[in-house]
């Protein structure tokens, strides 16, 4: 049916009178040497037309007919574009920047220690410790301390058998992606032996301080003072009309509001009875 509607704009587009008696087959050739001639076409007076004689909204339809005529044979679908890394990453994590972002809490499972295996020169000016205590020597780098004698230590080396100083903690998110967390963002104090602080299968909250789209990992920390965030340097930002002083100002009569509760002092009588209790003249 739409074959009619082309050759019916092609007769208009040439503004061809009907005394003139013209060739519809012959217009439409036409107008395939001169396409641009269709710009001038009122298509969307033309789609009223249709819709008004029951044909239903044909508007699409005859932009469709006219990029048709203008470039014969054209896909006129987008060209394709390879996904980037971050629509690849939302799409496989079935995440989005308003899920996963810099600055969330999440809850992850340790899987793992991480540790860097020392060098050829590092092996040569290895410093093995003996416990004074317990007469065993320790290893300076994995920090394994139950070696009878000294040439356990270099045999150890030797061997291959040290996996190097610990430097931090593989984690595993509950959307599949893998963490780590560097071992000096592991506590807020010192950490030498991550072991100490976390077990394999050990449930952590943790922060993500980074994302890495192409790798699909995130590296995250979980010092005391970044989950407490106090600061608000790792929450995300807020709406740019959100009023601030408000809640500024609420914050402080608040905190006002438990000094003076705690300057409301009373003596505490000490009498021993199951319903006695030291009450202020509010309560």
């Amino acid at each position: 049916e739409t074959y009619e509607w082309a050759r019916k704009m092609a007769v208009d587009a040439l503004e061809y009178d009907d005394d003139e008696g013209a060739n519809p087959a012959g217009a439409l050739e036409e107008i395939l040497e001169a396409p641009e001639r269709l710009k001038d076409l009122d298509l969307d007076a033309f789609a009223e037309e249709l819709e008004r004689q029951g044909f239903g909204n044909k508007s699409i339809t005859l932009y469709d007919i006219r990029a048709e005529l203008n470039c014969r044979y054209k896909d006129l679908r987008t060209a394709f574009a390879s996904a980037n890394p971050e629509e690849l990453f939302d799409t496989l994590t079935k995440e989005t920047p308003e899920t996963f972002y810099i600055g969330k809490m999440v809850i992850a499972s340790v899987i793992g220690i991480s540790h860097k295996k020392p060098q050829g020169e590092q092996l040569d000016q290895a410093n093995p410790v003996r416990n004074d205590e317990t007469g065993l020597w320790q290893c300076p780098f994995c920090l394994k301390n139950d070696f009878p004698e000294l040439s356990d230590v270099w045999n150890h080396f030797d061997a291959g058998s040290c996996p190097g100083q610990a430097t931090g903690i593989r984690l595993r998110l509950d959307n599949g992606i893998s963490g780590y967390i560097h071992i000096k963002n592991l506590s807020d104090k010192h950490v030498t032996n991550p072991e100490e602080r976390v077990s394999i299968g050990q449930l952590i909250h943790c922060r993500i301080i980074k994302i890495d789209v192409e790798r699909f990992s995130v590296d995250c920390t979980s010092k005391s003072s970044d989950l407490a965030d106090k600061n608000h340097e790792w929450r995300p930002p807020k709406d740019p009309y959100y009023d601030q002083d408000t809640e500024d100002k609420d914050i402080r009569t608040e905190q006002e509001a438990k000094k003076n509760k705690q300057r409301q002092t009373y003596i505490k009588r000490v009498i021993v009875h199951p319903a006695f209790h030291n009450i202020s003249f509010a309560e």
